[in-house]
């Protein structure tokens, strides 16, 4: 068995989704389920409820205190926005280890991940797009591979962030040279494992061109985008500290306002401090 075969094997170990979350999914098919059940079972996880609270009454959704009960929490935002917020933070939760590998560290890792989620949310509201729900979740969710591969293979990825180092190369570049595979396709798998859907598999595993397979798909541009204006910033660091040029059938594609950049930094900032702190607060 090659090294690269040994890898897949570990990885095909990935964890199973939270129990709160697979919960939450598998009564969201039952036609007859009402809000105060969901809402019952999403605060048999108390430390997720508080925490799903102090989001949606943060600036990022701008409630400033209104919502005081989950119910009140799916009615004003909907089920759906409130189960990836969940998915999000057990995601992080999950993967949110203490040790650092050479300049790589799970939770300047994370601030980069939720940064790209929140310029992805702002450029989704600025293009007036109207279920914003996987937004949010696709940036967090982009570079979810990176954290696989430091977890599960972390010899050979010190030979990725040495190679990172030497080159001055992109991580993913590193990881095809050094693994035979990069973290967008692994995230791929781990999206697979969870039944997300393809919206969501296809902005993990394009994230790095922004174009899928020869065509657009707004959801995977915008997260591209995302990740550019989050490196451009320095929010949180992914593993490498260069920052691509835009491809213009991306720009195209999503026709982004001419003022957008200058018009929207402040929100972006001023949101990612603040969510930033609760989604990592222990």
């Amino acid at each position: 068995m090659t090294n690269k075969e040994k890898i897949i094997e570990k990885i095909k170990e990935l964890p199973t989704l939270p129990t709160v979350f697979s919960r939450l999914s598998d009564a969201m098919s039952n036609p007859r389920i009402t809000n105060d059940d969901l809402a019952a079972i999403i605060s048999s996880d108390q430390a997720a409820a508080i925490k799903v609270l102090k989001v949606v009454n943060s600036a990022f959704y701008g409630f400033s205190g209104r919502i005081d009960t989950i119910s009140r929490a799916i009615l004003y935002l909907g089920l759906n926005e409130i189960r990836n917020l969940i998915f999000a933070l057990s995601v992080i939760n999950l993967f949110k280890k203490k040790k650092n590998l050479m300049n790589f560290k799970p939770a300047e890792f994370w601030s980069h991940s939720i940064a790209v989620g929140i310029s992805s949310r702002v450029i989704g509201n600025t293009l007036k797009i109207q279920n914003l729900e996987n937004y949010f979740l696709a940036g967090i969710l982009h570079d979810i591979g990176k954290l696989i591969l430091f977890e599960y293979a972390p010899e050979e990825y010190e030979q990725v962030l040495q190679l990172v180092e030497e080159k001055r190369c992109y991580i993913y570049e590193a990881e095809r040279e050094i693994i035979g595979f990069d973290h967008s396709k692994i995230g791929e798998m781990l999206c697979q494992k969870w039944n997300m859907p393809p919206t969501l598999k296809n902005a993990v595993r394009f994230h790095h061109g922004g174009i899928m397979e020869g065509s657009t798909e707004k959801l995977v541009a915008t997260v591209y985008l995302a990740d550019i204006i989050t490196r451009t910033l320095e929010l949180g660091f992914p593993g490498d500290n260069l920052i691509p040029q835009p491809n213009e059938v991306v720009l195209e594609k999503l026709n982004i306002p001419d003022k957008f950049f200058t018009n929207s930094m402040d929100e972006l900032l001023s949101n990612f401090e603040e969510t930033n702190k609760l989604l990592l607060s222990e």
